[in-house]
């Protein structure tokens, strides 16, 4: 699997506030463990 990390960390995503920031924000300083939870219901 190839993964392009520079697109993955421009995408903007959400945050619990309502505002939104990029992903690379969080992987400045330490490395990031992204998982991604989807809700059925």
């Amino acid at each position: 699997m190839n993964l392009d990390i520079k697109a993955i960390g421009n995408q903007k995503v959400q945050l619990w506030d309502g505002t939104q920031s990029r992903l690379r924000r969080f992987w400045k300083q330490a490395p990031l463990v992204l998982v991604f939870l989807r809700h059925y219901g």
